[in-house]
């Protein structure tokens, strides 16, 4: 499949961004789609290459919700610093 925009990949991806977040409401109800987008984009996507849609999906079904919780304390942490 091909994607001009990373919205549009957004977009492609947006059915198993919401199987995760699924699969984490109990624990993690405030996680967002955009928040397991940045953390994918930035620590693991920009160093592969040519990666398909199913890797990208299973990338999102498998990835370890409690690195994503760093990153975005991480984030948050920053943003108040500025």
């Amino acid at each position: 499949m091909i994607y001009s925009t990373q919205e549009e990949l957004f977009k492609i991806l947006s059915g198993a961004f919401k199987v995760k977040l699924r699969i984490i409401k109990n624990r993690y109800d405030y996680i967002k789609m955009v928040d397991i987008w940045n953390y994918l984009k930035i620590n693991k996507w920009c160093k592969d290459k040519n990666l398909s849609i199913s890797e990208m999906t299973n990338d999102i079904i498998s990835v370890d919700i409690d690195k994503v919780v760093m990153f975005l304390k991480q984030y948050l942490r920053q943003e108040g610093k500025s």
